[in-house]
C-alpha cells in the first residue's frame, strides 16, 4: 500500500512539474510583454509572414492616405515602393518592435482575440512616402488587425489564468515530490522512479514542443496573414519551449542517477 502510494504521489509530483513548466514557459514568453517582443521579433525579418505583411500595409497605408483623385495614379505606385523597401528602412526594427508591444497590449488588455496594431511600421510607411511625395502624411494612432474571432478571449484570459498559476503548480509538484519519498518503503528507488518519470515526461513535452508548428496550422483562419503569422509565431515559441525542457531533463536524471546510488549504498549496508 506504502509503494502504491507514493508512486501515485510520484506521479502527482511529475505532472503537476510538467504544468508548472509551462505556465512559467507561457508566463515569460507570452504573456509578458518582454517576453513576446523577443519571441515574435525574428517575425519581422521572415519572409513568408513579411510578404502577408506587405499585402495588408498597402492596404493600410492607402486608407491612411486621403489624396485627391488627381494624383492618386502618381501616389500608388510610390504606396508599393515604400512598403516593399519598409524593411530596409534605418527606423524597421524599432517600428516592429512597437508593434509588437502594442499588439501585445491590444491582445491581453483588449477585448477582442488576437490583434496586430500595424500603427508603428505604417507610421513608418507614410513617412517615407511623404518624404518621397513631397506632402505631409500624419501617421494613424492605431491601425487594428484582427487575427482571429472575438471568442478568442476566453481561450487568451485561460492562458493568462494558467501562466499567474506556475508558482502554485511549482509548490504542489515540490509537496508531491516530499510526501511521494517520506510515504515509500525504499526512499532511494522512490527517487530513481520520480526521476525516470520525469525524464520521460521532458522527452513527451520535447516532441510536442516540436510539434506546435504543426498544431498551429490545424485551425481555421480568419485570413492569409493570420495564418502565416501562427505558423511563424509557432517555430519561434518550438525551439524556446524545447530549451526550456533541457534543464528539466537534466534535472530529472541528476534525481535518477541519485536515486540509484541511495539505493546502492543502503542495499550494502542492509547487507552487511
Amino acid at each position: 500500500m506504502r509503494t502504491f502510494g507514493s508512486a501515485i504521489l510520484g506521479l502527482a509530483a511529475i505532472l503537476l512539474a510538467i504544468a508548472a513548466l509551462c505556465s512559467a514557459w507561457l508566463d515569460t514568453n507570452v504573456i509578458s510583454e518582454d517576453g513576446f517582443v523577443d519571441l515574435g521579433r525574428p517575425l519581422g525579418t521572415n519572409q513568408a509572414f513579411q510578404q502577408d505583411l506587405a499585402v495588408e500595409l498597402g492596404a493600410q497605408v492607402s486608407d491612411s492616405v486621403q489624396v485627391p483623385d488627381a494624383v492618386a495614379s502618381f501616389i500608388e505606385p510610390l504606396i508599393t515602393s515604400a512598403v516593399q523597401g519598409v524593411q530596409s528602412l534605418p527606423g524597421y526594427p524599432q517600428a516592429w518592435d512597437e508593434t509588437l508591444q502594442s499588439s501585445h497590449a491590444q491582445t491581453f488588455d483588449g477585448e477582442g482575440g488576437v490583434t496586430l496594431d500595424l500603427a508603428p511600421v505604417v507610421g513608418l510607411v507614410t513617412k517615407e512616402l511623404g518624404g518621397a511625395a513631397g506632402i505631409d502624411i500624419p501617421a494613424p494612432e492605431q491601425s487594428l488587425l484582427e487575427l482571429g474571432q472575438p471568442d478568442q478571449r476566453g481561450g487568451i484570459e485561460a492562458a493568462v489564468s494558467v501562466a499567474n498559476a506556475w508558482p502554485f503548480l511549482s509548490v504542489g509538484a515540490g509537496i508531491a515530490a516530499v510526501l511521494a519519498l517520506l510515504v515509500a518503503r525504499i526512499r532511494g528507488a522512490a527517487l530513481a522512479w520520480l526521476g525516470t518519470g520525469a525524464l520521460l515526461a521532458g522527452g513527451v513535452l520535447w516532441i510536442v514542443a516540436g510539434s506546435l508548428p504543426s498544431i498551429a496550422a490545424r485551425p481555421v483562419y480568419t485570413s492569409a496573414l493570420a495564418e502565416t503569422f501562427a505558423a511563424a509565431f509557432a517555430s519561434e515559441a518550438s525551439p524556446s519551449l524545447q530549451a526550456w525542457t533541457i534543464p528539466f531533463m537534466l534535472g530529472a536524471a541528476v534525481l535518477l542517477v541519485l536515486g540509484l546510488l541511495v539505493r546502492a549504498v543502503f542495499s550494502g549496508r542492509g547487507r552487511r
